[in-house]
């Protein structure tokens, strides 16, 4: 498809404004799904060949406007706040010849089936570029070594993130006194005797699941400034964790993986000088 060159005023975020400059931005690809089901979208690649890709851990979108040539709007309306999507290229190796560009998608409703263009597509595209603040990262080595204990690092004190490893001793005591609790509260319902052994066992049963190879944490991140967790192993390959929440506790999994003596533990934060903000807009993109 032919690159469609458009400018883009950068707005940094940080302690001051900058002033505003331009940025070449490339239409990629646009993937237009004008049907009924439940996949129904269009999404707008975009390129911006003077950020570097490496330089980018997570982008998202904010979509203010977007109309095809028809006039309809193509923002949806219910749609939640876009979330940091994580860059899928981190990790997959060092680049071979010139360093790639970052790239960002935009999603959008799907266009009039007689739309042939986009009319307009403004808003912000906000990138999470962590080598723009030492305190994006925290890297505790050797964190298996530390269960029971909270985890110290400059980056997590920077961003006022408290974090601790639960051993197993003091999750059995954390599952008691939830135990404890849930047998006074079904106590006061009504419940009694084997009626109400069967509602705590059955609760203790479902509480603070985890498989071998799970880690708990506790967490305290009031500025909500943890962006990802994850675990890196003595070559230096990231492992990626799924993250859950569950009666106070984070719970970590590697679908089985178990972490070694030797990982470390990789807190990603988000911070006002590694988040950066650009305001876009699109004209007059053709549809496939």
């Amino acid at each position: 498809m032919k690159r469609i060159v458009i400018a883009l005023a950068i707005a940094l975020s940080g302690a001051a404004l900058l002033a505003q400059e331009k940025l070449e931005v490339a239409v990629k690809q646009v993937n237009d799904r004008r049907t009924s089901g439940s996949f129904s979208q269009l999404a707008v690649s975009l390129e911006l060949p003077k950020i570097r890709g490496s330089e980018v851990a997570a982008s998202r979108v904010f979509v203010a406007a977007a109309v095809d040539d028809s006039g309809r709007s193509l923002v949806d309306a219910e749609a939640h706040e876009p979330e940091l999507e994580p860059n899928q290229r981190l990790g997959m190796g060092p680049e071979e010849g010139p360093p790639a560009p970052a790239m960002v998608s935009v999603t959008l409703k799907n266009p009039d089936r007689k739309a042939t263009k986009l009319k307009e597509v403004r808003g912000e595209i906000e990138l999470y570029m962590p080598a723009r603040d030492a305190n994006s990262v925290a890297d505790v080595a050797k964190f298996a070594s530390l269960s029971g204990k909270a985890l110290s690092h400059k980056a997590l004190k920077a961003n006022g993130v408290e974090i601790a490893v639960v051993s197993p001793a003091q999750l059995a005591a954390e599952k008691k006194r939830l135990g404890e609790v849930k047998r006074k509260s079904a106590r006061e319902s009504g419940y009694e005797g084997q009626d109400l052994e069967g509602i705590v066992s059955s609760y203790l049963e479902s509480l603070l699941a985890v498989e071998p190879g799970d880690v708990l944490l506790r967490v305290k991140d009031p500025k909500k400034r943890i962006q990802s967790i994850s675990y890196v192993d003595a070559a230096g390959e990231v492992k990626r964790v799924s993250m859950r929440d569950d009666e106070g506790m984070t719970i970590l999994s590697t679908w089985g993986e178990k972490p070694q003596p030797d990982w470390k533990l990789r807190v990603n934060m988000t911070t006002p000088k590694n988040l950066v903000r650009y305001a876009f807009a699109l004209q007059e993109v053709p549809l496939p």
